[in-house]
């Protein structure tokens, strides 16, 4: 399995911000989904919170990227159409949080002081690169290592979110990190069940 390093959002608690109500609405679907997507991120809200959106919207759209390489790729229905349900939802969810960002005042991207992200765990090893690899493989091993990159993908989505939910302080953002938490470990166990029907 190809291991993903996993970003850690602890220490990032700053001081408190106050933003307007605002509506921004994202809609989760597909594999391992709960249900109601959060509302509009307002009120308090923290370096965590922030730091989380930022490193999500990254970790997203790196998740769509291999999606739609798996969409064209996949040998197997279950993988094409778990490609599908991850580009689908995962699309989405990036729209809500760059509404967020922009609502709070704060870009898309975090610092680019490695120091930053040394202290945040470092930033995930999913990128072109690596996703160009993954295409490079034969039909035959695509499906395998898809699967085995997307988990430990996924993986550090949780690892991101279980973080977001001990230091966040916006109530909209840990409701969506605690949803990622759920569908992303949903996703985790599909992933392995066809990892081992492979």
């Amino acid at each position: 399995m190809i291991a993903v390093a996993v970003l850690a959002l602890a220490g990032c608690g700053g001081g408190d911000a106050i933003v307007p109500e605002a509506q921004q609405h994202g809609h989760g679907h597909g594999a391992a989904t709960s249900a109601a997507p959060p509302p509009a991120a307002s009120a308090r809200f923290n370096d965590a919170d922030v730091m989380f959106a930022q490193m999500m919207v990254a970790h997203l759209q790196q998740g769509i990227d291999l999606a739609q390489v798996a969409k064209a790729m996949a040998t197997k229905p279950k993988v094409k159409e778990l490609a599908g349900a991850v580009d689908a939802t995962q699309r989405e969810e990036l729209e809500m949080l760059r509404g967020w960002l922009k609502l709070w005042g704060k870009p898309e991207q975090p610092s680019s002081d490695p120091n930053v992200h040394a202290a945040h765990g470092g930033m995930p090893l999913l990128d072109a690169k690596v996703i160009s690899e993954v295409k490079d493989r034969s039909k035959e091993e695509f499906d395998l290592a898809y699967l085995n990159l997307m988990t430990g993908h996924q993986g550090g989505a949780v690892e991101m979110a279980q973080t977001e939910l001990k230091d966040g302080s916006n109530p909209e953002t840990t409701a969506y990190a605690e949803r990622v938490r759920d569908s992303r470990s949903g996703q985790i166990q599909q992933m392995l069940t066809l990892i081992n029907e492979q």
